[in-house]
C-alpha cells in the first residue's frame, strides 16, 4: 500500500476533526477558468492555518471556438451555466455562504461577456468577478510566493485560454504579461488534427516564439527560480514522474527538467489521441491539448534558459483565498504572504493535525540543544548545517502528528501525513528526510527505502545524525511535563557525556534515554553516557 493510499483511508477522520473546531471559516473559490471550472473549499481560522477540505472539478472548454468567432458558443455557455448551477448547490448543501467566483482570459476576450456573466448570476445566483490578464497573473504569483521559496524569477501560469508570465524580484511582482498561449487555445487555433503535422507543430513554434520574443526581461540569471502553474502543467509533470519511476506521489515541489518536457513533446507529437489516453499518468480530458501545453512550456523553458521548473500546485485559486486568510494581519501596503514559507508550512501542517505543542516545541528545544553543542565540539560545520538544523527542527514539531489518528504506530502515520501534507516550500529530498526522522523517532534503524531516489549522498547518515537526536530528546520528554529543562553535553573518555538539567525527579525520562544510546553512536562515531545526579 503506497504512502498516497494510506493518506486516503486516515483523510476522512481528519477532514472530520477539523470541521469540529470552533471559530473556522469555510469560502469557496470558484475559478471559471478557459478549459475547466473547478471549486475548491478552504477550511481555515484566519492568520492560523487553513486546509483544501474539497474539491470539484468539470471540463468545460469555455474558451473553444473564441479564436474563430470571438465570442463564447451557445453550447459553452449553456455548459458553463449549468456547472454553475451545481457549484451553487454544492454550496448551498455545504452551508458555504462565503463564495468568491472569479473568471480568466476565455470570458475577458469575449465580446459576449457582458451577456455571459449576467445569465451566471441571473440562474445561479453567484455573482463573477472578471480578472483582468494583471489581476490573474497576481494571484498566480500570490500563490506561488505563499507555497514556494521564490525569491527572485519567474511564475508562470498556463491554463486553457492564455499563458500569464510574472517577473519576482525580492519576493514582489515587477512585471507581467499575459499571452494567449493557452492550451487549448494553441491547439484549436494550431494543431487542428491528431496527429499534427510537422508543418503545423513548426508553425505553433515559430508563433510562440514570435510572441516570446519581445521578453527580453523573461531570462533567468544566477540563482533565480521559474515556477510553473496550471492543470497542464501538472499533467506533463505527472507523465514524467511515471516515466521516471519516480517514487513520490507529490506534484508540488517536483523539479521538472526541461529535457523531459522535450522528450514528452516529441512522444506526443506522433501519437493518435487513443494512444495518447494510454500515456501512463495523462488525464483523460488532458490528451487533446498535451501536446500544445508540452510545446508551449518547452518553448518558455527554451526563452528563459532555463534547465528546470519548479512545479508549483497552487495557483489562481490559492492566490484568490490567501487574500482572505491574511486579512487583518499584514501589512495592507504589502502583498498577502508568508514571512517564512518553510516555517509557517511546518507550523500549519502541525496544527492541522492537533499537535501536543509544548511537547513538540520542548523535544525541538532539546535536540536543538545538543545539535548546537555538538557543532561547537565538532567544529563540523559540513556535518552541522543549518539547512540540517532546520529539518531536525521540521521534523521535532511533526514527530507525534500521528497521534491523531491513533497511538499504535503513530509514528508510521506521522510519517504518511508529513509525504501527503508535503509541506510547501521544502523540496522533495527534504520533505523526504522529514518524514522518515518522525516514522524512526521511536525505535528501528532508520532506512530510506523505498523513497532513496529523492535523495542524494550523504543523506542516510544525515537522517541518523537527524533521527538519533530526536529519538534521546523524546526520551528526556518521556513524561511530557517537561521536566528536563536543557542538557548539556561534554567531551567524556572516548565520546561524550549528558547531563539532563533539571531540578525535579527525572530517572524516568533518564532511564528512558539511556536504551537508545546506541543509536548516538552509529550516527556521531562515538559513545554516549547519560549521567544524573539526584
Amino acid at each position: 500500500m503506497t504512502p498516497k493510499a494510506n493518506y486516503h483511508m486516515l483523510k476522512p477522520l481528519i477532514e472530520r476533526q477539523l470541521s469540529a473546531q470552533t471559530d473556522l471559516q469555510r469560502t469557496a473559490i470558484i475559478d471559471v477558468g478557459s478549459n475547466s471550472f473547478r471549486l475548491v473549499v478552504m477550511t481555515y481560522l484566519r492568520g492560523y492555518h487553513f486546509q483544501l477540505t474539497d474539491e470539484v472539478r468539470e471540463s468545460v472548454r469555455l474558451v473553444q471556438g473564441l479564436g474563430a468567432t470571438g465570442k463564447l458558443s451557445r453550447e459553452a455557455m449553456a455548459h458553463a451555466v449549468e456547472v454553475m448551477r451545481l457549484y451553487a448547490a454544492f454550496c448551498r448543501a455545504c452551508g458555504i455562504d462565503d463564495i468568491a467566483a472569479v473568471a480568466t482570459s476565455a470570458v475577458r476576450e469575449a465580446a459576449n461577456r457582458t451577456e455571459f456573466l449576467s445569465r451566471v448570476q441571473r440562474e445561479t445566483g453567484i455573482s463573477v468577478r472578471l480578472l483582468s490578464g494583471e489581476e490573474e497573473a497576481y494571484y498566480g504569483y500570490l500563490a506561488a510566493v505563499n507555497s514556494t521559496t521564490l525569491r527572485d524569477g519567474f511564475v508562470v501560469d498556463l491554463g486553457g485560454g492564455s499563458l500569464e508570465i510574472t517577473r519576482v524580484q525580492d519576493r514582489l511582482p515587477r512585471e507581467s504579461v499575459s499571452l494567449t498561449l493557452g492550451a487549448v487555445r494553441t491547439t484549436e487555433d494550431w494543431l487542428p488534427s491528431i496527429p499534427p503535422t510537422k508543418e503545423q507543430v513548426a508553425r505553433l513554434r515559430k508563433h510562440i516564439r514570435e510572441q516570446l520574443a519581445p521578453l527580453t526581461w523573461f531570462k533567468l540569471k544566477g540563482s533565480e527560480q521559474l515556477v510553473g502553474q496550471g492543470g497542464s502543467l501538472r499533467n506533463l509533470a505527472r507523465i514524467a514522474q511515471k516515466q521516471g519511476n519516480y517514487p513520490l506521489d507529490e506534484l508540488h515541489g517536483y523539479e521538472l527538467a526541461a529535457n523531459d518536457v522535450r522528450k514528452i513533446a516529441k512522444q506526443l507529437e506522433g501519437m493518435s489521441l487513443a494512444e495518447r489516453l494510454r500515456v501512463n499518468g495523462m488525464k483523460p480530458d488532458r490528451a487533446d491539448i498535451a501536446l500544445a501545453a508540452a510545446i508551449v512550456i518547452e518553448e518558455c523553458l527554451r526563452h528563459a534558459e532555463a534547465e528546470t521548473l519548479l512545479v508549483c500546485s497552487q495557483g489562481l485559486r490559492e492566490g484568490v483565498f490567501y487574500e482572505r486568510f491574511f486579512n487583518g494581519n499584514a501589512d495592507p501596503s504589502a502583498p498577502p504572504m508568508f514571512k517564512n514559507v518553510r516555517e509557517a508550512s511546518v507550523i500549519n501542517v502541525a496544527h492541522l493535525y492537533h499537535f501536543q505543542e509544548r511537547h513538540a516545541r520542548h523535544v525541538a528545544h532539546l535536540s536543538l540543544s545538543m545539535f548546537d553543542q555538538l557543532a561547537a565540539l565538532e567544529g563540523d560545520s559540513e556535518r552541522f548545517s543549518a539547512a540540517e538544523r532546520e529539518l531536525l527542527w521540521a521534523a521535532c514539531l511533526l514527530h507525534d502528528i500521528g497521534m491523531n489518528i491513533d497511538y499504535n504506530d503513530h509514528h508510521r502515520h506521522s510519517y504518511y501525513l508529513i509525504l501527503n501534507s508535503g509541506l510547501p516550500g521544502f523540496t522533495h529530498r527534504e520533505l523526504a528526510l522529514i518524514a522518515l526522522a518522525a516514522k524512526y523517532h521511536r525505535k528501528g534503524t532508520p532506512s530510506t527505502a523505498p523513497i532513496s531516489a529523492v535523495l542524494q549522498a550523504g543523506d542516510e547518515a544525515r537522517l541518523l545524525r537527524m533521527t538519533a537526536l530526536l529519538r534521546l530528546a523524546e526520551q528526556l520528554d518521556r513524561s511530557r511535563d517537561g521536566a528536563v529543562s536543557d542538557v548539556r553535553l561534554e567531551p567524556h573518555e572516548d565520546g561524550y557525556l549528558l547531563t539532563p538539567i533539571s531540578d525535579q525527579d527525572i530517572s524516568v525520562a533518564v532511564w528512558s534515554a539511556q536504551l537508545h544510546t546506541d543509536i548516538f553512536r552509529s550516527a556521531f562515531g562515538k559513545p554516549l553516557a547519560i549521567t544524573y545526579n539526584v
